[in-house]
């Protein structure tokens, strides 16, 4: 009766120690992901700069042929690059706890 006790007196105490669940997300993962959403934003102003508002032209007609080339490139870098390593980076502590 007193190991029984003891026993889950032992469990009690090593539940209560042990956290049930960590939020996996640092702060190292926060701030890629507001970088990736910084590059995000630079891509879109980039790609907004190539619209022209000469009236003589054709009002969609871009005429920054760096928008057209260097915007998507940086659109896919924010979102299918940084975003995820964002998400998935793990610090050398957390390897180590699995």
């Amino acid at each position: 009766m007193a190991k029984a006790l003891q026993t889950k007196a032992a469990k009690a105490a090593a539940a209560a120690k042990a956290p049930l669940w960590n939020f996996p997300l640092t702060k190292r993962n926060y701030l890629l992901f507001a970088g990736g959403l910084g590059i995000i934003i630079i891509g879109f102003l980039l790609m907004a700069t190539a619209i022209t508002d000469d009236p003589a032209k054709y009002q969609t007609a871009w005429n920054n042929p760096m928008a057209v080339s260097v915007a998507p490139i940086v659109l896919v870098i924010g979102y299918c690059v940084i975003i995820p390593f964002a998400l998935m980076a793990r610090t050398s502590e957390q390897e180590q706890e699995n």
